[in-house]
């Protein structure tokens, strides 16, 4: 069995060719199709003229919360304008006349360490992805477990801190884009995306004034920063950027734990483009020990690893979420 495999970001959508032993082929991608229902068919609808003679479905990674069933988009992501309260396999399939699966961007990325990543010996598992906020899903016995809500595993709204709604939010507290904002502020320079900043201006008035007040180190204003910069400044002992990372681990632990503790998991694995960086594991791993040690907790240890996938995580999911739902006698792991 061959699918065309379908990963729709904020920015751009990926796409490929993959069977049901995991070979991912023909690889490319497309400008998000984000101005309206009709541009979302038809440059979807382009991408499957491509390849249907060869394949047997459509499986789709997709953000925000919905009603995997239907394909119903409830909340929430990149989409949400022009898609809010539609079923996205409805509008699909007039103009893709073949099977479709959809799947959760963050609940695709744990199928896809399920099926065969670093949690495909795991009864239980939790995938956490790093990135705009944060993604993830819970696993349970290679499936995704949902909720009542299709919430389940939504860790971006864990609460991590004090402070208002959104600061005291893991989204805000532990994501990449958050840290990476908070940074820019503080080495007085632009970031490279504007997301958490402007929301805190409407609940906050003062917090980025009162952040840029704590900076004690050099300012960098001609500096665009991403994470590839926070770490060379991190690297180089840069003082802010190193407070700012301390708390960046001590707010993703509490998160963790957080889980550990509701869940009590197998395994945690950490996804994301900031998962590359070698220390990020290696920090996280000692700050667990170190907060097991010192809170309530009957958990005693906790096993964090890397993601296997990194940015081709959510193809595979969706893949593997097709074939639990369409053809569950192909699955090999």
């Amino acid at each position: 069995m061959k699918c065309l495999v379908l990963d729709y970001g904020g920015s751009a959508v990926k796409y490929g060719l993959m069977d049901d032993a995991s070979n991912l082929t023909c690889q490319g991608d497309i400008p998000a199709p984000r101005e309206s229902l009709e541009q979302f068919v038809e440059e979807t609808g382009k991408i499957y003229d491509r390849f249907k003679e060869e394949i047997d479905g459509i499986a789709i990674s997709f953000p925000g919360a919905f009603d995997s069933e239907t394909g119903t988009l409830v909340f929430g992501g990149a989409y949400m304008n022009i898609l809010m309260g539609k079923s996205i396999l409805g509008v699909l399939k007039e103009r893709c006349p073949v099977p479709m699966e959809i799947e959760n961007d963050g609940k695709a990325a744990a199928l896809a360490e399920a099926w065969k990543g670093n949690l495909k010996d795991c009864k239980t598992g939790a995938a956490i992805v790093l990135g705009t906020g944060i993604g993830g899903g819970l696993i349970q016995d290679g499936k995704i477990i949902r909720g009542k809500n299709f919430s389940a595993g939504e860790f971006s709204s864990i609460i991590v801190g004090s402070g208002g709604y959104i600061e005291g939010s893991a989204t805000f507290a532990c994501s990449t884009t958050g840290i990476v904002e908070r940074a820019a502020v503080l080495k007085g320079c632009k970031a490279s995306s504007s997301m958490y900043m402007p929301m805190m201006a409407q609940t906050d008035p003062g917090y980025e004034e009162r952040l840029r007040s704590t900076a004690t180190g050099p300012q960098y204003p001609d500096m665009v920063m991403n994470g590839f910069e926070l770490f060379k400044l991190l690297e180089a002992g840069d003082p802010d950027i190193e407070r700012l990372y301390k708390e960046f681990i001590e707010n993703n632990i509490r998160m963790i734990v957080n889980v550990i503790n509701i869940y009590d998991p197998d395994r945690i694995v950490i996804g994301g483009g900031i998962s590359k960086e070698p220390r990020l594991i290696a920090d996280l791993q000692e700050a667990g020990k170190d907060l097991l040690k010192h809170c309530l907790s009957v958990v005693r240890s906790v096993d964090i690893q890397p993601c296997y996938y990194r940015s081709s995580a959510n193809l595979y999911g969706a893949m593997y979420n097709f074939l639990l739902r369409q053809a569950p006698e192909l699955i090999t792991h």
